[in-house]
């Protein structure tokens, strides 16, 4: 009896030995937000809404985490640090993503356990980018007002308009104009992919107190006319003072569905349909970008 009990004993000690081992204390990493450094002019504004940081040690993914935020990794010492910017697509909390069009950080970080190291990440544009880009900097837009628009955009630049960076775009209404539809009209645009897994994106900064809605146009040989096809519509960013705001919108959740298409524009419309007066929506930095 005392001989199975001095075995219990021992059985016991040694599984608390190999249940009850302390865990090992994380390093941690601290990121406030990323920067967006622009190579050439071609590639228009710096402004970007990165809210995630996707997180590699040594190659393997360790999780997704908006910013800012301090991240436990379980690890210590020098290891590869990657970090890929990611954005909410089409604006959706649900939809997070790595931006495909922006470059990783990359480094190499000594890791120390208990212990928080600043990370400032930056990133870049990838080469070899197709950009379209529409500032407003210039006395003339690239957008085309539809024969049956009421309305068209205009170009403005006095500061009390609170604008987002130098001129911007802007569409205003009143209770006697229905609706506006402006148009783009760019060859360039025919080469929009059409398969739902090859990246293209709208980003556009933009301000808004009614809603508006952005899509593409498309045509084919059976099409004698440009038929429409909404990609999203933009609610208000504001109700009194002017607030800006910066989307990512995808354009393959609309070319996907058209791949006999041959032509393809963009369209910005908006419907009034309570004849609302003081309509206003503002646009800057409005950038198309695809793979070459």
């Amino acid at each position: 009896m005392m001989k199975r009990f001095f075995f219990f004993l021992i059985l016991f000690h040694s599984s608390c030995q190999l249940f009850d081992q302390p865990e090992k204390v994380p390093s941690f990493i601290h990121i406030d937000s990323f920067s967006l450094n622009i190579d050439n002019n071609n590639q228009g504004t710096s402004s970007e809404k990165i809210t995630d940081a996707w997180i590699y040690i040594n190659g393997n993914l360790e999780g997704v985490y908006e910013l800012p935020s301090t991240i436990p990794l379980h690890y210590e010492g020098y290891k590869n640090l990657l970090i890929y910017p990611g954005i909410k697509r089409n604006g959706i909390a649900a939809d997070r993503k790595k931006y495909p069009f922006y470059l990783p950080y990359d480094a190499s970080t000594s890791l120390i356990p208990d212990s928080i190291i600043e990370i400032n990440p930056t990133t870049q544009y990838e080469e070899d980018l197709y950009f379209w880009i529409e500032d407003f900097e210039d006395p003339q837009h690239k957008f085309e007002s539809h024969s049956t628009s009421q309305a068209g955009i205009t170009i403005i630049s006095s500061p009390e308009n609170h604008l987002f960076e130098g001129d911007a775009g802007v569409i205003t209404m009143d209770s006697s104009q229905y609706y506006c539809e402006i148009r783009t009209n760019e060859l360039d645009f025919n080469q929009f992919p059409k398969n739902l897994n090859i990246p293209a994106y709208i980003e556009l900064n933009y301000a808004n107190n009614f809603p508006f809605t952005l899509g593409i146009l498309h045509k084919d040989a059976s099409l004698p006319a440009y038929q429409k096809q909404s990609l999203i519509t933009m609610l208000p960013t504001y109700e009194d003072s002017v607030i800006w705001n910066k989307t990512y919108l995808y354009l393959p959740d609309a070319t996907n569905f058209f791949t006999s298409a041959t032509e393809f524009d963009l369209y910005i419309s908006i419907t009034n349909e309570n004849l609302d007066n003081e309509i206003k929506v503002l646009f800057d930095n409005f950038k198309v970008i695809f793979r070459q």
